[in-house]
């Protein structure tokens, strides 16, 4: 066995008392991170002796011990033990109180507890830790977890985007109100038919899209963290003739697997690669013979909104210009060969969306956009929040933009969303 591996196994058996397991399989890939950057990573699982035999084609054993480690930052990231049963000799918990808890964090990820993260939440068996940033919280939000059994083993532990805590956040004070941005406010609330499973019905009703605005008011970030490194493209694909054939649709991996030697290199954290304006028309064109093959009829009838950049894989989002609900909305994706913009796979949603095709349909809205403002105004909050921002490449501190209540379109009536 390689020696760097070797090591790994030799750290991880000791370190969770896996004595009594042997290494089965590893693996390598990379992983794209959420501020660009494209990480190495390393999947190890160990069979206990006492139950390998009980292996069944591609399910482990129970008390499989599964670790990833990030090669990358040179921390642990995730370790499960198989139907939460622990055949290591250490039992890391004896108190299993969340003090002793956090000490076990702090020694295994150099984190300090109350500076950077608390408790959030007391599980069957665990605890629930997240991040904050001077009592702010952040997107993405660190999370740890970690679970034990009845003696105190470990069972289950995951550390997620927890990289993101930097001591250097420049520290400020929150000074922006919903009464200076009611220009902004004002285009977030839209109108939504929102599908009501009891009644099969769809419900119009004015709601305010989620959304980080920055402390000077003057730029917004998208509240999903796959959106902000989306390309908005927003083409209207049209086609003369249609594309005789078939498109051999590929299985897509997870990961982008790596070979041992590359994930042990030397190496800087990498960049997720951009995509250039030439690279944009290229796409275009590619996903445009798409749809000239699989739904040659459609002309006109989608558009091209957004491209995005995974590690292994292009994602590309057509919108379907017919009725728009703005929740639930017919796609169609497309995904590419990052390198050569070959196509992978494809896919249509419209199946998924026949299940409300005995909804009955939304009646017309009578309430205006600005009437729906106005009454939503009271309602709408700005909650503190330390957003990372890919354009400078450091969190800033952000509003983020919300109102758990919506109005109902026809009547007028303030209604809370969980009542829909």
């Amino acid at each position: 066995m390689d020696e760097r591996l070797q090591k790994l196994v030799n750290d991880f058996t000791k370190k969770f008392g896996l004595e009594h397991y042997q290494l089965e399989t590893y693996s390598f890939h990379k992983a794209s991170m959420y501020n660009g950057e494209v990480h190495y990573k390393c999947n190890l699982e160990f069979f206990p002796d006492a139950t390998r035999d009980e292996a069944e084609d591609d399910l482990n054993p129970p008390g499989t011990a599964i670790i990833e480690y990030n090669l990358t930052t040179e921390k642990l990231t995730s370790v499960l033990f198989v139907n939460g049963q622990s055949f290591s000799t250490k039992i890391e918990f004896h108190d299993q109180t969340v003090r002793e808890v956090a000490n076990w964090i702090e020694q295994e990820t150099g984190y300090r507890y109350d500076d950077h993260f608390f408790v959030t939440d007391t599980l069957d068996n665990g605890y629930e830790f997240k991040t904050d940033f001077h009592g702010i919280p952040s997107s993405p939000a660190g999370l740890i977890e970690v679970e034990f059994d009845h003696d105190g083993k470990l069972t289950f532990f995951i550390l997620y985007d927890m990289h993101a805590i930097n001591e250097d956040i420049k520290r400020e004070k929150f000074t922006l109100t919903v009464e200076q941005i009611e220009s902004i406010i004002q285009k977030q609330v839209i109108l939504i038919q929102f599908p009501n499973e009891v009644t099969e019905k769809f419900v119009p009703v004015y709601a305010v899209n989620e959304v980080y605005i920055m402390n000077d008011g003057k730029r917004m970030i998208p509240y999903l963290s796959h959106e902000r490194d989306e390309i908005v493209v927003n083409q209207l694909i049209e086609w003369t003739t249609a594309l005789e054939g078939t498109i051999e649709r590929k299985v897509i991996e997870p990961y982008s697997t790596i070979s041992l030697e590359e994930a042990f290199s030397e190496h800087e954290p990498m960049m997720k690669p951009s995509i250039t304006e030439n690279q944009v028309s290229a796409i275009i064109q590619t996903v445009t013979d798409v749809l000239r093959t699989v739904q040659p009829i459609n002309s006109g009838k989608w558009t091209l909104a957004t491209i995005r950049s995974d590690e292994h894989f292009i994602e590309v989002i057509c919108t379907w210009n017919g009725i728009k609900r703005a929740y639930l909305n017919r796609k169609f994706i497309t995904l590419l060969d990052p390198t050569s913009f070959e196509v992978l796979n494809y896919i249509d949603n419209s199946e998924l969306l026949k299940i409300f095709d005995s909804f009955t349909p939304a009646p017309e809205a009578k309430i205006s956009q600005e009437e729906a403002y106005q009454k939503l105004f009271p309602f709408i909050t700005l909650k503190p929040t330390y957003v990372y921002d890919l354009k400078t490449r450091q969190f800033q501190l952000c509003g983020l933009l919300d109102s758990t209540n919506s109005v109902d379109a026809v009547t007028g009536e303030i209604i809370p969303l969980e009542d829909i």
